[in-house]
């Protein structure tokens, strides 16, 4: 297990809890063909190489080719499409407020590039809201600088996916 495989496997899981209608981990693991301890073990990162089987988890909570060797190459992945060389042309066009955010969201967002991002349910229902988290990182980021970035990321990741899990929601 290493920083990659970490980051794949909980960008499978995000990918997984984010999918609508749900998929739990035990319809993924009976959809596959596995255990559901081998989803568990692929979502915690916890494999050596990358399997037929992982490829096929990727593909099954909706993750597009190539998302899988962007992610273990330490490449970013933004909204679950690989990035290789932004839009010049498209990002010009984005207006501010089109997205319908806050001005200074927009502005944060257009500073850096997305790094990694998740969607976490605020309740068993479509209609209860959501949560929409953004890691955001400077424009030219070296691998290593990612991968730190990351790996800080994954230390408050369970406690954000927390708040998916509680049983009430505080008003």
């Amino acid at each position: 297990m290493d920083e990659h495989t970490t980051r794949l496997g909980q960008a499978i899981q995000a990918a997984r809890e984010a999918k609508r209608p749900r998929l739990t981990q035990p319809q993924a693991a009976a959809q596959l063909g596995v255990s559901r301890t081998t989803v568990q073990n692929i979502e915690r990162g916890q494999f050596s190489k990358v399997t037929p089987t992982v490829r096929e988890y990727a593909r099954l909570v909706g993750m597009p080719d190539g998302a899988v060797d962007a992610i273990m190459a330490g490449r970013p992945v933004r909204a679950l499409h690989v990035v290789d060389e932004p839009d010049e042309q498209q990002e010009e066009s984005a207006q501010l407020g089109e997205l319908g955010l806050s001005p200074a969201v927009e502005y944060e967002l257009r500073q850096g590039q997305t790094l990694e991002n998740m969607v976490i349910p605020l309740g068993p229902n479509e209609s209860d809201g959501h949560l929409i988290v953004a890691l955001q990182g400077g424009k030219d980021l070296s691998p290593e600088q990612i991968a730190r970035i990351a790996a800080r990321f994954s230390k408050v990741r369970p406690r954000l996916q927390s708040l998916a899990k509680a049983d009430e929601v505080a008003d």
